[in-house]
C-alpha cells in the first residue's frame, strides 16, 4: 500500500506556464515535496494532465510530481500547427533546461511514452530512469477514422470516438471511459486535425539505445497497444522490467491508480 504524508505538511499543489522559444506555452501542475528529480507525467494524444490526477494522488505524498499539458492539449498552446512526437520531446527537454532540472523521471502514457523514450535517447544524462505506460516502439493504428470536415466534425467525432472505444477502454470502468471520451470530444476542429495526423516514430531498434533503468507497465487486455508490444520494451531496453495489471486496458493508470502507485513506488524503490 502506497503511504500518506500529512495534509498540514505536504506543500500545495502549485500550477504555472512555460513560454518556448517559439512562443507557445506548456502549462504544468506541481505536487509534492519540492526536492529531487521530478515525475514528470506526460499523457497520451487527445488527453490531458487531468487524466493522472487519482495516480499521483496516491504519489506526491513521496514524490515530487509535475503534470504536463503537451502541446495542443489541455491548457497549453493550441495554435493550427503540425504536431509530432518530436515536437513534444523537444518541448519538454526545454522545459527541464529552463526549470534547472538536472534529472527528470519521465512517467509517459501512449503518446506520452513515446515522447518519454525520444527524450531518454536523446537526452540520456536527463533521463537516468523511465516509467512507460501503454507503451509501444511503434503505433499503428487499429480502426479507421471516419473522413470529416470542420462542417462535419461535431457530428462524426462521436462516431469516431465509438470506433476507438473497443481499443482503449475495458467494461468494468465506466467512469474512465467518460472521462477520457470526453477529453477527446471537445478538442477544437482545427487542433483534433492536427493529432490525429501526429506522427510516431518506429523506435523498434533506437530503443535498444535506452540506458534508462525502465518500467514498462501493460494492461492486460489493452487493445490499442496489446500486451506484446510492452514485452518487446521490456525485452529489448536493456535494463527494462514489465509489470502487467490484471483486468485493464489502455488506461490501466485510471483504472487501478492505487496497483500501478504501488508498482512505480516498488520500482523507484528498487532503483
Amino acid at each position: 500500500m502506497t503511504t500518506t504524508a500529512n495534509p498540514s505538511e505536504a506543500p500545495v499543489p502549485t500550477c504555472d506556464v512555460v513560454r518556448l522559444p517559439d512562443g507557445a506555452q506548456l502549462f504544468l501542475r506541481e505536487s509534492g515535496p519540492r526536492t529531487g528529480p521530478p515525475l514528470l507525467f506526460l499523457h497520451g494524444n487527445r488527453d490531458n494532465h487531468t487524466h493522472f490526477t487519482e495516480l499521483i494522488g496516491h504519489l506526491d505524498a513521496t514524490h515530487r510530481c509535475v503534470a504536463v499539458d503537451l502541446r495542443g492539449h489541455g491548457l497549453s498552446s493550441k495554435e493550427d500547427v503540425e504536431l509530432s512526437a518530436r515536437q513534444c520531446a523537444e518541448d519538454i527537454a526545454y522545459v527541464a533546461k529552463e526549470r534547472g532540472w538536472t534529472e527528470v523521471i519521465p512517467v509517459g502514457h501512449s503518446l506520452g511514452a513515446v515522447t518519454s523514450m525520444l527524450i531518454a535517447l536523446e537526452q540520456p544524462s536527463l533521463v537516468q530512469t523511465l516509467v512507460l505506460m501503454g507503451a509501444a516502439a511503434h503505433y499503428e493504428m487499429k480502426w479507421k477514422r471516419p473522413e470529416v470536415t470542420e462542417a462535419t466534425y461535431r457530428d462524426v467525432i462521436t462516431e469516431s470516438n465509438a470506433r476507438a472505444a473497443p481499443f482503449f477502454f475495458v467494461d468494468g470502468y465506466p467512469g474512465v471511459a467518460d472521462r477520457v471520451v470526453a477529453s477527446w470530444s471537445w478538442v477544437p476542429f482545427q487542433v483534433h486535425r492536427n493529432l490525429i495526423r501526429l506522427s510516431h516514430p518506429d523506435l523498434r531498434e533506437a530503443v535498444r539505445g535506452i540506458r534508462a533503468r525502465t518500467l514498462v507497465v501493460a494492461g492486460e487486455l489493452d487493445r490499442s497497444t496489446p500486451l506484446d508490444r510492452a514485452r518487446y520494451l521490456a525485452e529489448t531496453i536493456p535494463d527494462a522490467r514489465l509489470e502487467t495489471v490484471g483486468g485493464t486496458g489502455h488506461f490501466m493508470f485510471m483504472e487501478e491508480p492505487e496497483d500501478v502507485a504501488d508498482r512505480i513506488h516498488r520500482f523507484l524503490a528498487a532503483v
